[in-house]
């Protein structure tokens, strides 16, 4: 009797075992192509983890197979993992306008975007030259499919060859990355064993032993993980880890990163300084949805987010467990202005968010955050130069 690969992947992913969901939902797809729950959770499971490679590829898959239905979960995500690839995203539209469910109002919304993606890449490509766009990462979905993810290897038998190039590259600084990625996918004791010596390995730099954690969740492990970190030796429990583990912005800084939207929007005119003052001066956790409607309305920058959320995900990997408790919402929101304005003005532009208030408490928060990615400056000045 054979398994039920797509039912085990739903329960592990539903238990935030992401690397052993995905593993089963490829099985069921390779089982039965048409299983299109098992599409679905492994788009789900890939993105996730941020494996925006694996995910962009089993996306474009799936958009290759006409015979499976309209799925509306799958829109979001592959509008996030092919927002800068024309090509493919003409190419998804394309492709759902003949999927079984759709209406004729959606069908013609996606014909009607399709026809305009690819016009403007038309321009793009009298512009620049196709062959400088596939170089920048626009690629048809064919190609996105052809190309080869760790699952294919794990499945055609490559395992043990996995193993052994996953054993020599968790010696080596530059590839012990890639191996903690590759592992949280591969449901074997050897993956958990390799996992946990990454934690234990104080020569493997301290973001990634991180990493080597939340792998072994993905991985479907639960219980007690020795870390070490900083000279000292931490028990972490994966069933309820503390402080929290994650890929994402921890949730603790959502509070002070709403405060750094409010300035921003407060500075655009969108929201008042009496509102601001209102929300900002209290430790409240949550913002009051007149207030995130008008942050909404200010269409503040998500590149200058993103820099931030950066910013705190490598502190918080770096640190982890030794990482600060998030209180003074007002002080980490001023602290992660301050780091924006820093990287706007370091980019040559001109910062548009006014005065900064002086507040000493936030610089503090400023260094430790940054203290983690001292090149950030020389960071700021090559992505300058090369773009």
């Amino acid at each position: 009797m054979s398994q039920d690969f797509g039912g085990v992947g739903r329960r592990h992913l539903q238990n935030d075992s992401y690397g052993i969901a995905a593993f089963c939902f490829y099985r069921a797809i390779q089982e039965n192509p048409a299983n299109a729950g098992a599409w679905n959770g492994l788009s789900l499971a890939l993105s996730l983890m941020r494996r925006e490679h694996d995910t962009q590829t089993m996306l474009a898959r799936y958009a290759l197979q006409p015979q499976l239905p309209y799925d509306k979960q799958m829109i979001p995500i592959a509008f996030m993992m092919f927002r800068n690839s024309p090509p493919a995203m003409a190419g998804w539209a394309r492709a759902t306008t003949g999927r079984s469910g759709v209406n004729p109002q959606e069908r013609q919304s996606f014909l009607k975007m399709a026809d305009d993606i690819e016009a403007s890449y038309r321009n793009l490509v009298e512009e620049r030259g196709e062959e400088t766009l596939k170089r920048q990462g626009m690629l048809t979905l064919e190609e996105f499919a052809a190309r080869t993810i760790e699952l294919d290897l794990i499945l055609k038998g490559g395992a043990d060859s996995l193993f052994a190039q996953a054993e020599a590259w968790v010696k080596d600084e530059n590839m012990v990355l890639t191996a903690v990625r590759m592992l949280c996918l591969l449901p074997d004791p050897r993956s958990e064993r390799l996992l946990r010596r990454v934690c234990r390995d104080e020569e493997v730099p301290g973001k990634i032993r991180t990493h080597a954690l939340l792998a072994l969740r993905w991985l479907g492990v639960r219980g007690n993980v020795r870390l070490q970190k900083m000279g000292e030796s931490f028990v972490i429990n994966l069933d309820d880890p503390k402080p929290e583990l994650t890929i994402s912005v921890p949730a603790a800084y959502k509070p002070a990163l709403d405060r750094m939207l409010l300035w921003m929007a407060k500075e655009t005119g969108t929201v008042t300084a009496e509102e601001y003052e209102q929300f900002a001066s209290t430790e409240d956790k949550e913002l009051p949805e007149p207030l995130a409607e008008k942050i909404k309305e200010a269409d503040l920058p998500g590149l200058l987010q993103e820099v931030v959320h950066t910013v705190i995900r490598n502190a918080y990997d770096h640190y982890y467990p030794l990482v600060p408790g998030i209180r003074g919402y007002r002080s980490w929101g001023n602290a992660f202005l301050i780091i924006m304005k820093e990287y706007v003005e370091a980019s040559g532009e001109t910062w548009k968010y006014g005065e900064l208030e002086q507040d000493d408490t936030a610089v503090l928060h400023r260094n430790w955050l940054l203290s983690a990615t001292p090149d950030f400056h020389e960071q700021i000045a090559a992505a300058r130069k090369n773009g």
